[in-house]
């Protein structure tokens, strides 16, 4: 049988030393990706600088995906990294967030045809923060002060086994720790570029998915990362227009976008 390959993909937008902690966390896995995709919405140059000083020596191929900054287009460089994307199997995180050492051996244990899966999020203070911006990576655990949701701290493969048919029935994901198989995303032609400025792309993106019939797998225990504080990027205006476009979208039923991933792959997919 095929090993499964799994793409790793990281989004930033002009946070470099945040993306040198990620990546350097990506470093220390038990396990490596096939590949890591940097999906750079439009940074400086400084960003550019890190992902290729990395490179050089990362136990990985770490590859980089940039479009011009021209607002918020999340949805669309993570579309232009998906369709880079070599792997079977893409685990999107976001490019302030730190891994737990077995984040990408779990998301590669726990998947599932048929299901796109969301690992647990802890949540890292300002103080905590600043200190692993100039000190470097250092372990985390439940214990550790400056964290605000310290329960999800804890891996445990065994609570995860415990409370799943508990989790199983609450759907709570976030882009910043999702896993998808490729062709579930090309079916539905990943995210909406409709979208515009912050919010709602991903949720947009899941809905989609379960009306097509791909199930919702929550990882409590497991895929654990660790949120790097920032100030809020929620903007007001753009969140409540989105909002309506997703409304729209859970309420219709449809599957697929108009305006996805099929702008990047060649030839595009082919819908009957």
């Amino acid at each position: 049988m095929k090993a499964m390959l799994v793409s790793l993909i990281i989004s930033t937008y002009n946070a470099p030393v945040a993306l040198l902690r990620t990546l350097e966390s990506v470093a220390s896995q038990t396990e490596y990706p096939h590949e890591v995709i940097v999906a750079d919405d439009g940074s400086a140059a400084d960003t550019a600088d890190v992902v290729r000083k990395f490179a050089e020596s990362a136990p990985f191929t770490l590859r980089h995906v940039w479009h011009e900054d021209r607002g918020f287009r999340l949805g669309a460089i993570r579309n232009k990294a998906i369709a880079a994307a070599e792997g079977d199997y893409i685990v999107q995180i976001d490019g302030d967030i730190l891994l737990h050492p077995r984040f990408v051996e779990d998301h590669r244990h726990y998947a599932r045809k048929g299901a796109f899966a969301c690992g647990s999020r802890v949540l890292l203070g300002e103080r905590l923060t600043e200190e692993i911006f100039r000190d470097g990576i250092r372990g985390i655990t439940p214990w550790t002060r400056d964290i605000l949701n310290r329960k999800n701290a804890l891996r445990s493969p065994m609570l995860a086994a415990a409370v799943g048919s508990i989790a199983s029935g609450k759907l709570k994901y976030r882009g910043c720790n999702m896993a998808f198989w490729r062709d579930d995303l090309v079916a539905v032609n990943g995210y909406d570029e409709n979208y515009s400025g912050w919010g709602c792309e991903d949720h947009d993106l899941v809905a989609r998915l379960i009306n097509n019939g791909v199930e919702f797998l929550p990882l409590r225990h497991v895929a654990v990362c660790y949120h790097m504080w920032h100030p809020s990027s929620k903007e007001a205006e753009s969140f409540d227009r989105n909002n309506r476009l997703l409304a729209e979208i859970r309420s219709s039923g449809r599957t697929r976008c108009d305006n996805g991933l099929d702008n990047y792959l060649q030839p595009p997919l082919t819908v009957e």
